[in-house]
């Protein structure tokens, strides 16, 4: 049965791994025919394509922290957090984002989809 403290662990762990550069320590959240919509609403990732994305979206490395608390539901935890994500050239690229995981019965993440538009998107310098 899932427990919101189980679902906070594995945002906990999710962004701790996203830290560590570690993408396959964020691949052993999700279930087998898991979907990431990244951003929500574009074609769903599935299977290796799902690591293929975070190999690329954060090939330069990241730094993320919650910036809200996490939302939990039966089912589902949503979570605001920001992105800090390194570009060739010095720059950062920072994203504002809610990502939402939804649950299998088993504890493992089905479905992510991630929240954001171009409002939520900057470029700074390092």
């Amino acid at each position: 049965m899932l427990t919101p403290e189980y679902m906070k662990q594995v945002v906990d762990q999710y962004l701790a791994a996203i830290n560590d550069g570690d993408m396959q320590a964020v691949m052993t959240i999700y279930a087998d025919g898991a979907a990431v919509e990244d951003p929500a609403g574009t074609e769903p990732k599935r299977g290796d394509d799902i690591l293929q994305f975070y190999t690329n979206a954060f090939a330069g490395g990241a730094k993320v922290e919650l910036t809200g608390p996490v939302r939990l539901s039966a089912k589902a935890a949503a979570f605001p957090f920001r992105a800090e994500i390194n570009q060739e050239g010095g720059q950062i690229l920072v994203v504002e984002v809610i990502d939402i995981f939804e649950f299998n019965p088993d504890g493992k993440v089905i479905r992510m989809t991630a929240h954001f538009g171009p409002a939520n998107v900057t470029v700074r310098n390092a």
